[in-house]
């Protein structure tokens, strides 16, 4: 009994040591040469190294070259049992606000190994309150709109039913 402590012991104290040494800055800089294939180019970020993830300040995002984007601060946490992303103050260019909203207050994705065919996601911002997630097992992304405010720049692609309005949308891998 004492040897299947140890050995468990061991691999969680392994799994911790590879969280917290983790070349996070590459990895992420693979995400970024990943985005560059599709013509999605993030600029003038400053990287901040943290003991369980990272965080990216003051990001631009470019999309086949031109400014889509401007993101105040990223912050992503991984524990391998709960991953959070966390997108604070998002503002779009005002040339795509017609379809997109202004503004995002605050975006929160969540993986949980409790619910592993499922990313949660929840924010705010100037469209009102949205939550939802990514089904991974069923390749389908499905937002509710609970509390709307100014969703007129997107109502088109809207679905509504007894709850509410929602967005639902069926991706291939």
């Amino acid at each position: 009994m004492q040897m299947v402590k140890k050995i468990i012991g061991s691999f969680f104290l392994l799994l911790i040591f590879l969280v917290i040494f983790a070349p996070k800055q590459q990895i992420y800089y693979l995400l970024e040469k990943e985005l560059a294939k599709n013509d999605i180019v993030i600029s003038n970020e400053k990287f901040n190294d943290k003991l369980f993830g990272f965080s990216i300040t003051n990001a631009d995002i470019y999309i086949k070259g031109i400014k889509m984007i401007q993101i105040k601060s990223v912050d992503l946490n991984i524990f391998f049992l709960y991953n959070q992303l966390t997108i604070n103050s998002i503002h779009t260019d005002k040339g795509i606000q017609n379809i997109v909203p202004k503004s995002i207050d605050k975006l929160r994705a969540v993986f949980s190994i409790i619910k592993p065919y499922k990313i949660a996601i929840d924010g705010v911002g100037s469209f009102g309150e949205v939550k939802g997630g990514i089904y991974l097992n069923m390749n389908k992304i499905f937002l509710r709109f609970p509390i709307t405010k100014d969703i007129s720049s997107f109502s088109n692609f809207l679905k509504k039913d007894k709850e509410g309005l929602y967005y639902e949308k069926f991706f291939k891998q």
